[in-house]
């Protein structure tokens, strides 16, 4: 059976920083076993956001009363996925508008932690100019609740010394480590 991967890409410009390290991350999958990639590019999606409305919590199955965007795509894998990516540049040290709407309607998912986040391995990619931090202790936050397994790679994009933004291909060992990343959790 294939290795189950989705990748919510939250940067509105595709080929960016966060894009290019979650290629080589799943290229190193690839490379490790039989795998199955769904990619999703939030920016591209119709992806309401969360009402607070609460029906999740009471409604049978937990549904979201939003049944008629592009949330149903990522709802109906995210159950089955081994692996979660969540690519993201660092828009002042938090997550895209794309990548937390789309967060903020798995609430839903969160009434059943066992069949949505119990032992999947999370793959934080975050890249950033100046603060990353926030989205990390996010994760590691609510980790113990949802019991997944997280792994973060990040990427400083900035010239110190320039204030010129750098792209990740620039950074050999980033790849790699992204690369290899991939690697060992595709031969779990």
């Amino acid at each position: 059976m294939p290795l189950s991967t989705i990748v919510l890409h939250g940067s509105p410009r595709r080929g960016g920083n966060s894009d290019t390290l979650a290629e080589h991350f799943v290229k190193g999958l690839r490379d490790s076993g039989d795998v199955d990639v769904k990619d999703f590019y939030l920016n591209e999606m119709e992806i309401r956001p969360c009402r607070g409305c609460e029906s999740c919590q009471t409604s049978e199955g937990n549904k979201c009363v939003i049944d008629d965007d592009d949330m149903q795509q990522i709802y109906s894998v995210f159950g089955d996925a081994d692996i979660v990516v969540w690519a993201n540049p660092s828009y002042w040290g938090y997550l895209t508008g794309q990548l937390k709407t789309a967060l903020d309607r798995m609430e839903a998912l969160a009434m059943n932690p066992e069949k949505y986040f119990v032992d999947k391995e999370f793959v934080a990619i975050l890249t950033y100019r100046y603060h990353y931090e926030s989205i990390v202790s996010f994760f590691e936050r609510v980790q113990d609740h949802f019991r997944f397994k997280f792994n973060v790679i990040t990427f400083c994009s900035l010239n110190e010394g320039s204030h010129e933004d750098l792209h990740v291909s620039s950074s050999q060992a980033k790849l790699d480590e992204a690369y290899q990343l991939g690697k060992k959790l595709g031969s779990r």
